[in-house]
């Protein structure tokens, strides 16, 4: 006789609210015995420490508000509000028995599928079609880079088996690495940064290609468990999950410094592959058709705390499902649970060459039917972890990094909806390339990612950087040290902010004296002439009782400031908001 895992939503207590702050401060690690109710069928896990699920309501959306479409969603995040999870386990026939006892039970809200959870990865024996570096090119990764759109300052965790940063390195990938905000579902088991080398390194490197320069959190979610259906040696169980989740949670609502972004992007490579994992549809403990699944609530939580959240399609797909997608595969409507969530991006499967993978699953949804939303490239030859990085388990690594580039220039910002999830989404789907019948489908979505038009779409233009010693060598002499007395203007970067409009004048301005530097008069006299901005600039510098150096060093900048610029210049609208800048 099987055991059925099982996730019991409990009413709030003191008890257990000082079991969650004792394991918040470490004071302990598993469940208060007491805090649990008595319930003769179910065993419950004492090692899994209980878990706070913020209250998700329904708001009134703002007239107002145009991007965000969870903006209507209501979140209860304190203790005494929220609800508590625990899990165990029940006896197959003993099912019934505990849900009949659960429902008289004091403080017990439901009684949940506990679903077991396996990697997109699929087709190991298929030939790679192209590499990385044709992804690259495809996802015009260069011109992104060159806009300092690379994930630079931006949060990217890989729930997954766990990454190994030393891995990537030798592959050339050499990311930040944040071992404070990783997570792993068993710290004696895997240490986050240093897990075997397998999917979640796979995931990690194929993140990279749009976003080197990103941050990586190891969030160590799947691992061995014998009971899930079909379970290998990575599984998982939506429980931890959950916790994982709660975790992420906890990142984004951490204190900040001012004028401090917080951009996090969320990559599940990850799901279930068939619906006799789940309970039964139309059972109040469903998960893969029901939004008030404790798992698909803390998904939508994270999402309205500002979290791009991109999950896997999936590969039961009717031309080459995965072999775990059953006997017969169940093929249509498989993109179960939070991968159909409309608070998260799900993503479909194309190859190099843009034709679409026959494992990639085709919507519609469950929880949303317009899913997946967009394609991304996966079965290519790349990190070297397997032949292939495949499945859609590498199409939405590939995704979550462009989503890490864009939000380089365009960070989350609680109070500019236009950087809100939906936003970024938005712009993915609105530039994509579309494949396919005109407009959406169900098997590609609104087409596959393209970095190119997202560069366009954010006036990202590169230009080369001014050397101004070489250019005006006079300026550089040994008469006058311009990076000492203006150390900003030898950076390079980040660029000086735009000079204000020049306020009307009322007086004329007297004409700048003679120049007797080492400089061409010439050449100043056409610097002078060439913008009004100029003027303002020669006029600034007489006022601070420049040297004639100085002045016509100042000249030439404004010249590079208003011709030659070093980079796109700051959002606009307010997608710069909180102080991170970038295009947008």
């Amino acid at each position: 006789m099987a055991d059925v895992r099982v996730i019991l939503e409990l009413a709030h207590t003191t008890r257990l609210e000082r079991n969650v702050l004792a394991v918040a401060a470490g004071e302990a690690e598993a469940l208060d015995s007491a805090a649990a109710p008595k319930l003769e069928t179910l065993t419950v896990d004492a090692e899994f420490a209980p878990v706070a699920l913020p209250v998700v309501g329904a708001g009134e959306h703002p007239d107002e508000e145009l991007y965000d479409t969870l903006a209507a969603v209501t979140v209860d995040e304190a203790l005494e509000s929220s609800t508590y999870l625990i899990r165990g386990t029940v006896p197959e026939t003993d099912l019934p028995a505990l849900e009949a006892e659960a429902g008289k039970a004091k403080g017990v809200v439901g009684v949940y599928a506990d679903v077991g959870i396996e990697p997109m990865l699929v087709c190991p024996g298929s030939p790679a079609v192209g590499t990385d570096s044709d992804v690259e090119r495809l996802l015009c990764t260069k011109r992104l880079h060159g806009c300092r759109l690379d994930g630079s300052g931006v949060l990217v965790a890989i729930v997954d088996t766990g990454v190994n940063i030393a891995y990537l390195n030798s592959k050339g990938k050499t990311p930040t690495f944040d071992a404070g905000r990783s997570w792993a579902w068993n710290p004696a088991a895997v240490t986050p940064g240093s897990a075997p080398v397998g999917h979640g390194t796979m995931c990690a490197f194929d993140v990279c290609i749009a976003a080197p320069s990103c941050t990586i959190l190891d969030i160590a979610l799947l691992h061995s468990v014998s009971a899930a259906p079909g379970g290998t040696i990575m599984s998982g169980l939506l429980s931890d999950a959950i916790r994982a989740y709660s975790h992420l949670l906890g990142v984004m609502r951490a204190p900040r410094r001012p004028g401090e972004c917080r951009s996090l992007v969320v990559n599940n490579s990850w799901g279930m592959f068939h619906p006799s994992w789940d309970f039964p549809v139309g059972h109040p403990g469903n998960y893969s058709d029901n939004p008030n699944h404790p798992f698909n609530r803390i998904v939508v939580t994270l999402a309205r705390a500002g979290a791009d959240i991109l999950f896997a399609a999936g590969n039961c797909g009717a031309d080459c499902p995965d072999g775990r997608c059953g006997s017969p595969p169940v093929t249509t409507r498989a993109i179960y649970g939070a991968n159909s969530s409309p608070a998260v991006t799900c993503v479909a499967g194309v190859d190099t060459t843009k034709v679409r993978a026959g494992y990639s699953a085709i919507g519609p949804g469950r929880l949303s039917r317009r899913k997946p939303d967009i394609s991304g490239y996966t079965h290519f030859r790349g990190s070297g972890v397997y032949p292939a990085d495949g499945g859609t388990s590498a199409a939405t690594p590939v995704v979550s990094g462009v989503v890490a580039a864009v939000r380089s220039g365009r960070p989350y910002d609680p109070t500019d909806s236009t950087t809100s999830p939906a936003a970024i989404r938005n712009l993915l789907t609105s530039t994509a390339e579309d494949l396919g019948p005109t407009g959406y489908d169900f098997r590609h979505g609104y087409g596959v990612v393209s970095g190119c038009a997202l560069a366009s779409k954010l006036r990202c233009v590169t230009r080369p950087v001014i050397d101004l010693c070489r250019r005006y060598p006079w300026l550089c002499g040994p008469r006058i040290d311009i990076c000492k007395r203006y150390p900003w203007l030898c950076r390079g970067l980040p660029v000086p902010p735009p000079i204000p409009p020049i306020p009307p004048i009322r007086e004329p301005v007297p004409p700048i004296p003679p120049i007797h530097g080492e400089g061409p008069a010439e050449e100043l006299a056409e610097l002078q002439g060439a913008d009004p901005v100029l003027g303002m600039v020669a006029a600034t510098a007489q006022a601070d009782d420049l040297s004639p150096e100085e002045v016509a060093f100042l000249l030439g900048f404004a010249q590079g400031a208003a011709g030659d610029a070093v980079s796109p210049g700051p959002s606009s609208g307010r997608a710069g908001g909180c102080g991170c800048g970038g295009a947008g």
